[in-house]
Protein backbone atom coordinates (compact mmCIF):
# COMPACT_ATOMS: atom_id res chain seq x y z
CA UNK A 1 0.00 0.00 0.00
CA UNK A 2 2.79 2.41 0.88
CA UNK A 3 4.27 2.19 -2.61
CA UNK A 4 1.16 1.47 -4.67
CA UNK A 5 1.78 4.16 -7.28
CA UNK A 6 5.48 3.36 -7.63
CA UNK A 7 4.62 -0.30 -8.26
CA UNK A 8 1.42 -0.02 -10.28
CA UNK A 9 1.30 3.45 -11.79
CA UNK A 10 -1.93 5.31 -12.48
CA UNK A 11 -5.04 5.14 -14.62
CA UNK A 12 -7.11 2.95 -12.31
CA UNK A 13 -10.89 3.29 -12.02
CA UNK A 14 -10.87 2.36 -8.35
CA UNK A 15 -8.38 1.57 -5.61
CA UNK A 16 -9.59 -0.76 -2.87
CA UNK A 17 -8.19 -1.43 0.60
CA UNK A 18 -10.55 -3.67 2.53
CA UNK A 19 -10.92 -5.81 5.61
CA UNK A 20 -8.99 -3.63 8.03
CA UNK A 21 -5.71 -3.40 6.15
CA UNK A 22 -5.20 0.36 6.71
CA UNK A 23 -4.97 -0.03 10.54
CA UNK A 24 -1.81 -2.12 10.08
CA UNK A 25 -0.18 1.26 9.41
CA UNK A 26 0.52 2.53 12.90
CA UNK A 27 0.90 6.29 12.54
CA UNK A 28 -1.07 9.01 10.78
CA UNK A 29 1.90 9.94 8.58
CA UNK A 30 2.10 6.40 7.15
CA UNK A 31 -1.64 6.31 6.53
CA UNK A 32 -1.55 9.72 4.84
CA UNK A 33 1.40 8.67 2.68
CA UNK A 34 -0.46 5.50 1.68
CA UNK A 35 -3.63 7.43 0.87
CA UNK A 36 -1.59 9.76 -1.34
CA UNK A 37 -0.18 6.72 -3.15
CA UNK A 38 -3.71 5.41 -3.66
CA UNK A 39 -4.84 8.84 -4.87
CA UNK A 40 -2.00 8.91 -7.42
CA UNK A 41 -3.09 5.53 -8.81
CA UNK A 42 -6.50 6.90 -9.80
CA UNK A 43 -7.64 8.71 -12.89
CA UNK A 44 -9.35 12.04 -12.18
CA UNK A 45 -13.00 11.45 -11.30
CA UNK A 46 -12.44 7.90 -10.07
CA UNK A 47 -12.56 6.57 -6.54
CA UNK A 48 -11.08 4.94 -3.51
CA UNK A 49 -12.92 2.44 -1.32
CA UNK A 50 -11.67 1.48 2.16
CA UNK A 51 -13.20 -0.71 4.86
CA UNK A 52 -12.03 -0.89 8.47
CA UNK A 53 -13.41 -2.16 11.74
CA UNK A 54 -15.86 0.16 13.42
CA UNK A 55 -13.39 1.40 16.01
CA UNK A 56 -15.81 4.17 17.01
CA UNK A 57 -17.89 1.52 18.80
CA UNK A 58 -14.98 -0.20 20.53
CA UNK A 59 -14.25 0.18 24.21
CA UNK A 60 -10.58 1.15 24.27
CA UNK A 61 -9.90 1.11 27.98
CA UNK A 62 -8.87 -2.42 28.70
CA UNK A 63 -6.70 -5.42 28.08
CA UNK A 64 -7.82 -9.02 27.64
CA UNK A 65 -10.82 -8.09 25.50
CA UNK A 66 -12.00 -11.40 24.04
CA UNK A 67 -13.94 -11.39 20.78
CA UNK A 68 -15.33 -14.31 18.80
CA UNK A 69 -14.04 -14.84 15.30
CA UNK A 70 -16.44 -16.64 13.00
CA UNK A 71 -18.01 -20.01 13.76
CA UNK A 72 -16.53 -23.35 14.71
CA UNK A 73 -15.63 -25.38 11.64
CA UNK A 74 -15.14 -29.13 11.24
CA UNK A 75 -12.84 -30.37 8.50
CA UNK A 76 -10.98 -33.69 8.13
CA UNK A 77 -12.02 -34.89 11.60
CA UNK A 78 -10.75 -31.72 13.23
CA UNK A 79 -12.69 -28.89 14.82
CA UNK A 80 -11.35 -25.37 14.51
CA UNK A 81 -12.43 -22.54 16.80
CA UNK A 82 -11.03 -19.02 16.52
CA UNK A 83 -11.09 -16.10 18.90
CA UNK A 84 -9.34 -12.78 19.23
CA UNK A 85 -7.79 -11.08 22.23
CA UNK A 86 -7.19 -7.32 22.14
CA UNK A 87 -4.82 -5.57 24.55
CA UNK A 88 -5.02 -1.79 24.23
CA UNK A 89 -1.95 0.33 24.87
CA UNK A 90 -2.67 2.11 28.13
CA UNK A 91 -0.67 5.21 27.18
CA UNK A 92 -3.09 6.43 24.50
CA UNK A 93 -5.61 3.65 23.76
CA UNK A 94 -5.11 4.18 20.00
CA UNK A 95 -3.12 1.00 19.43
CA UNK A 96 -3.74 -2.56 20.48
CA UNK A 97 -1.91 -5.83 20.41
CA UNK A 98 -4.04 -8.35 18.56
CA UNK A 99 -3.74 -12.09 19.06
CA UNK A 100 -5.76 -14.51 16.95
CA UNK A 101 -6.02 -17.90 18.60
CA UNK A 102 -6.92 -20.91 16.48
CA UNK A 103 -7.88 -23.90 18.58
CA UNK A 104 -7.47 -27.14 16.65
CA UNK A 105 -9.13 -30.20 18.20
CA UNK A 106 -8.62 -33.67 16.76
CA UNK A 107 -12.08 -35.21 17.15
CA UNK A 108 -10.71 -38.76 17.11
CA UNK A 109 -7.76 -38.49 19.49
CA UNK A 110 -9.14 -35.48 21.44
CA UNK A 111 -5.71 -33.83 21.20
CA UNK A 112 -5.79 -30.04 21.14
CA UNK A 113 -3.27 -27.70 19.56
CA UNK A 114 -3.50 -23.94 19.95
CA UNK A 115 -1.99 -21.62 17.36
CA UNK A 116 -1.45 -17.93 18.15
CA UNK A 117 -0.82 -15.22 15.56
CA UNK A 118 -0.06 -11.68 16.61
CA UNK A 119 -0.12 -8.20 15.14
CA UNK A 120 -0.34 -4.58 16.22
CA UNK A 121 -3.19 -2.37 15.01
CA UNK A 122 -4.06 1.32 15.05
CA UNK A 123 -7.68 1.71 16.16
CA UNK A 124 -8.20 4.69 13.88
CA UNK A 125 -11.45 6.59 14.29
CA UNK A 126 -13.78 7.31 11.38
CA UNK A 127 -13.26 11.04 11.77
CA UNK A 128 -9.47 10.64 11.64
CA UNK A 129 -9.61 8.42 8.53
CA UNK A 130 -11.95 10.88 6.79
CA UNK A 131 -9.63 13.77 7.66
CA UNK A 132 -6.61 11.90 6.32
CA UNK A 133 -8.47 11.02 3.11
CA UNK A 134 -9.33 14.70 2.67
CA UNK A 135 -5.72 15.67 3.44
CA UNK A 136 -4.56 13.24 0.73
CA UNK A 137 -6.68 15.14 -1.80
CA UNK A 138 -9.86 13.07 -1.99
CA UNK A 139 -13.18 14.90 -2.23
CA UNK A 140 -16.72 13.83 -1.35
CA UNK A 141 -15.31 11.56 1.36
CA UNK A 142 -18.10 9.66 3.09
CA UNK A 143 -18.62 6.83 5.51
CA UNK A 144 -21.29 4.35 4.45
CA UNK A 145 -22.89 2.12 7.05
CA UNK A 146 -25.04 -0.99 6.76
CA UNK A 147 -23.88 -1.92 3.26
CA UNK A 148 -21.07 -4.18 4.47
CA UNK A 149 -20.10 -5.77 7.76
CA UNK A 150 -17.56 -2.99 8.30
CA UNK A 151 -17.91 0.75 7.66
CA UNK A 152 -17.10 1.64 4.06
CA UNK A 153 -15.22 4.86 3.28
CA UNK A 154 -15.27 6.31 -0.20
CA UNK A 155 -13.49 9.26 -1.75
CA UNK A 156 -13.08 10.66 -5.25
CA UNK A 157 -10.02 12.05 -6.97
CA UNK A 158 -11.22 15.39 -8.35
CA UNK A 159 -11.02 16.28 -12.03
CA UNK A 160 -8.87 19.34 -11.34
Amino acid sequence: MRTAYRHHGGNFDIVISCDNSIPHLLIDEDILSTLKQMYSCLRPGDGCLITIRNYDREQRTDKNIVKPYGKAKIENDKRYVALQVWDFDETNFHHYDFTLYIIEEDLKSKNIVIHAMRSLYYAISSDKLIKLMNDAGFINVNRLDECFYQPVFIGIRPFT
